[in-house]
């Protein structure tokens, strides 16, 4: 019985050790095995524009995404350069041009928002997001999560 036990935890560490390897190998030539969200600069919201800004989940939290509603598109530092991404894929309610999911493209990057909108607590011309996640993924399929939470914001017409 003892045996048993002994041989499913060596076959176990062996299948853990092998589902390591291929990020160990990436990492051990140098090439980075998850994408890092770094803060951006302030970003402008012209009339008439609805825009979804989030901040990372974390004891500092930063401002790592904005997305607009027209042009359809997302602005991101990731690993140390500003992307723009066009907006490709989008489901779940509406909010001032936003949805619960939206994926954005381009720059060998996807990046898709899942977020949580709290209808419970309204703004005025916006919307809370009471919860969110971004999933980063590149054209290796590294994909990186980052809890964030935010707001919907929009500028009125002048």
């Amino acid at each position: 019985m003892v045996s048993l036990l002994a041989q499913r935890m060596r076959t176990a560490a062996l299948a853990a050790a092998l589902c390591v390897a291929p990020g160990a190998a990436l990492a051990q030539r140098g090439e980075a095995t998850e994408m890092s969200f770094e803060a951006l600069a302030r970003q402008p919201l012209y009339p008439g524009e609805c825009g979804m800004f989030l901040w990372s989940r974390a004891e500092r939290p930063q401002f790592v995404f904005v997305a607009l509603d027209e042009p359809a598109e997302a602005k991101v530092r990731v690993d140390s350069r500003n992307r723009t991404l066009r907006r490709s894929d989008f489901s779940g309610a509406p909010v001032y041009g936003h949805f619960e999911r939206q994926t954005f493209s381009g720059d060998r990057i996807t990046i898709t928002a899942d977020v949580e909108f709290d209808l419970d607590r309204p703004l005025r011309d916006g919307a809370v997001v009471k919860s969110g996640v971004l999933r980063a993924r590149d054209d290796r399929g590294w994909e990186t999560v980052l809890p964030v939470g935010g707001l919907v914001a929009c500028k009125a017409q002048e």
